[in-house]
């Protein structure tokens, strides 16, 4: 994480800037992605806001699809209390 880069940006008359290349490289921040912006103390924050769909799959290696469905099912057979 670069903490002392320091660029410039104007910005546009509907409100819009550009984000610099190398700061939407270091934060994955590619077409379609969400930030949100927050006001600080000291100016401006814009954070990237995570998709819950960029994680599908990510615990895949963990259990496969049919143990799961079978493990829910068994689940509800068994009595609440």
């Amino acid at each position: 994480m670069t903490l002392s880069l320091r660029t410039y940006s104007r910005v546009t008359k509907k409100g819009q800037i550009t984000i610099p290349s190398k700061l939407r490289k270091e934060f994955r921040l590619t077409a379609g992605k969400t930030v949100s912006f927050e006001s600080s103390r000291q100016g401006i924050l814009i954070k990237p806001i995570h998709d819950i769909m960029d994680s599908a799959g990510a615990l895949a290696k963990c259990a496969r699809r049919d143990m799961v469905k079978k493990d829910l099912l068994e689940s509800r057979k068994k009595p609440f209390r």
